[in-house]
């Protein structure tokens, strides 16, 4: 149980970073570009977003998924625990 723990903080963590990183390029990029290309800008930012709530919606999926799974596990563990002992 601890290593799913673990490999899932991992992934949050890396989800989180990517995510920074995504931003930080984004906003890097804004005052560079002329405003002469606002229609491309507003399509970037557009896509950007769009891509963005994929991966969250991504992520809240696998955490969905995941939470879903150790629930399901821990249900089996306990219903073949009480089961041992009931026929002992």
């Amino acid at each position: 149980m601890m290593d799913w723990n673990s490999n899932l903080q991992q992934y949050l963590r890396q989800l989180s970073e990517l995510q920074t990183g995504i931003f930080t390029s984004w906003t890097s990029m804004m005052p560079n570009m002329p405003s002469s290309n606002m229609p491309n800008v507003r399509d970037s930012v557009v896509n950007t977003l769009k891509f963005q709530e994929q991966v969250v919606t991504s992520s809240l999926e696998f955490q969905a998924m995941v939470a879903r799974q150790s629930i399901e596990a821990q249900k089996q563990f306990w219903e073949s625990y009480f089961k041992m002992l009931g026929r002992s």
